[in-house]
């Protein structure tokens, strides 16, 4: 399968909390088009907000990643309103000069340009890739 097709057979898949919520998609992509295995996350995080910022701020895998100041196609996008305290994940692709893989409850997996998501939500966006 292409990345062309791969990333179609994603796109509009309905999210689940508890089967393919954001992070499972990060990792699948992560995965699939990069090699790169992300930790498994716990399904009770869905539900809890502030312990999936804590948990994303500081897992120790989190050491094996680093911030960038501009995407490059692959890196994992952490999003949220607080540095520190990200509560949604993606992953950034060049595609169409940019955009964000990423799912949500109301619309399933979707491309989104990175200032749109981020001016949707007032989200602040970090870029990551492998150290």
């Amino acid at each position: 399968m292409t990345r062309a097709e791969f990333l179609r057979s994603l796109r509009g898949r309905a999210y689940d909390r508890e089967a393919f919520n954001c992070w499972h998609l990060a990792s699948l992509v992560q995965a699939t088009l990069f090699g790169r295995l992300l930790p498994v996350a716990d399904p009770a995080l869905v539900a809890d907000t502030r312990e999936r910022a804590r948990v994303l701020a500081g897992h120790p895998a989190r050491a094996a990643w680093r911030e960038i100041a501009a995407p490059i196609d692959g890196a994992l996008v952490l999003m949220g309103k607080v540095p520190g305290a990200e509560t949604h994940a993606g992953t950034w692709l060049a595609e169409d000069g940019g955009l964000i893989l990423h799912t949500d409850e109301p619309h399933g997996v979707a491309l989104d340009p990175p200032l749109e998501l981020a001016a949707a939500h007032r989200w602040r966006l970090t870029y990551l890739v492998p150290v």
